[in-house]
């Protein structure tokens, strides 16, 4: 059994992270308090399947390996959180509208693919998905009152793969390895 799922890879992970910082900073928040997500497990999410096993796996990753898809330019958009800024306890960066329009046309090609695995496979199709790479998660419930950090409005990056992701737990935190990865044209 593995845990599994369906995201879209970033390149500007330097840059993600400096915001990171930067609103840690800004925000004048201890460490202590937080669960950072590192560089290198920055992604947007399609969908996230749980435990799942090989042969639901297999399944997955060959609707993936199917897809035909354009590549295309991001552009970073607000800071939000869930549930809602008021009480974040996952802060996030969003995309533009425009961007996050075209994600989500990908994100509705991408669950049109697998809707029909069959039983036994649980996935949220019917939530709005809001396209977000999470940033840091906190052990407080804390309020955002963000009106300083704008300067990563001009960060663009590209969409260009999609990749079926295992997750593996471990102490330090989650380790995302890729099971498969399709290019966009």
């Amino acid at each position: 059994m593995a845990r599994v799922f369906v995201a879209a890879d970033i390149h500007k992970k330097d840059e993600i992270q400096k915001i990171q910082k930067d609103l840690i900073t800004y925000l004048n928040l201890e460490n202590k308090y937080l669960k950072v997500v590192r560089p290198e497990n920055f992604h947007f999410t399609f969908v996230f399947f749980g435990e799942v096993d090989k042969s639901i796996l297999d399944k997955i990753v060959t609707k993936i390996s199917e897809i035909e898809f354009q590549s295309f330019e991001i552009k970073y958009g607000m800071i939000g959180a869930f549930p809602n800024n008021n009480r974040a306890k996952v802060v996030w960066i969003g995309l533009d509208e425009k961007t996050a329009d075209t994600f989500n046309q990908l994100s509705h090609l991408v669950m049109t693919k697998l809707t029909d695995l069959g039983s036994g496979l649980e996935m949220e199709t019917d939530k709005e998905i809001i396209p977000h790479i999470t940033l840091f998660r906190t052990k407080v419930t804390l309020s955002l009152k963000l009106q300083g950090p704008e300067s990563f409005s001009s960060i663009s990056d590209k969409m260009d793969t999609i990749s079926v992701k295992k997750s593996i737990t471990t102490p330090q935190g989650p380790i995302y390895e890729n099971i498969i990865s399709v290019n966009g044209k």
